[in-house]
């Protein structure tokens, strides 16, 4: 799938979720999961058993999902819902499902309620998985999907390739920390081996590394920016989504060099932007490669081969 492709999908989705909220969109989430998986079982209400607290139930994965879409969220309601939801699955499903899923339509990502939710949720029942399953979830399913797939629920694409510069919602304010507190520094921090290493291994290109390695010390202001966010989970939310979209170019792409250009329009959208833009787009790449997120990542004891004294 080209990246205009991905860049449509984005936002066709978008503003079809923006007009789901209740049943619809559980009925489109069952949709979206039955044409994936033919393990995925859209539970329907059943008269006053009702849906004996599932919303689906994945067998192939062992995961129950919760589906909550309303006009407006309200912390209250929130709160009410999840903790319905998951006490209805372990009383009437406990022995169907390993992983809890919460799955919802909020635009902004997760509710800060539902983070604190899930993160109680986990301490009080370790013997679960719990996740989250909302906007930037459907985006990496849809665009695993086929192109006719993708119009059947979405509509047609644009006749010809268009050029989409607007920034990815969930890293706006991200972007935004880095336009702010991002300076070039006199004495830059040395680039740690580890992140090099992995450069050798992925075999990106002289010319490619140099740009990494321009990126790699101001990583440190995207941990800052994570340590100072409200919401504990955000971070991991924001590396799963890049790790599912890395996995996703991979497997159509061998070549280190193409799959991080992916990843950064990815992140700005395939127009061109200005050179800060860019810079900073590559810095939020940087972390999450030295985080072990995105790339492959080399075996203990690996070495280059030059490192080895062997002609490359």
């Amino acid at each position: 799938m080209e990246i205009w492709e991905r860049a449509s999908i984005r936002f066709m989705l978008n503003a079809k979720l923006d007009e789901l909220h209740g049943e619809g969109f559980e009925e489109f989430f069952h949709r979206v999961m039955c044409t994936l998986d033919p393990s995925f079982l859209n539970v329907r209400t059943a008269g006053r058993r009702g849906d004996q607290g599932a919303d689906g139930l994945l067998l192939s994965g062992g995961k129950l999902y919760a589906c909550y879409a309303p006009q407006t969220v309200a912390s209250a309601k929130l709160a009410g819902k999840f903790e319905s939801d998951l006490a209805k699955a372990l009383k009437k499903r406990r022995d169907e499902f390993g992983t809890f899923v919460f799955v919802h339509n909020d635009r902004r990502g997760i509710h800060p309620e539902l983070a604190s939710l899930l993160a109680t949720a986990r301490n009080d029942h370790p013997q679960l998985s719990f996740e989250n399953f909302g906007r930037t979830h459907f985006y990496t399913q849809f665009c695993r999907m086929e192109r006719w797939q993708v119009e059947d629920f979405l509509g047609p694409f644009p006749a010809a390739p268009v050029a989409v510069s607007v920034v990815l919602d969930d890293l706006v304010p991200l972007l935004d920390h880095l336009a702010k507190y991002r300076r070039p520094l006199e004495d830059l921090p040395p680039i740690p081996r580890p992140p090099m290493t992995k450069m050798d291994y992925n075999g990106f290109s002289w010319d490619v590394r140099h740009r990494m390695r321009l990126a790699l010390p101001y990583v440190n202001h995207v941990e800052e920016y994570y340590r100072g966010r409200l919401d504990p989970n955000e971070r991991d939310e924001v590396a799963a989504g890049f790790r599912a979209h890395y996995e996703l170019i991979a497997e159509t792409s061998d070549v280190a060099d193409d799959i991080l250009w992916h990843l950064e329009r990815h992140i700005l959208g395939n127009a061109s932007q200005v050179s800060p833009m860019e810079l900073n787009a590559l810095v939020v790449l940087m972390y999450f490669f030295g985080e072990c997120e995105i790339f492959k990542v080399p075996p203990d004891g690996w070495v280059p081969a030059t490192e080895l004294g062997v002609a490359t």
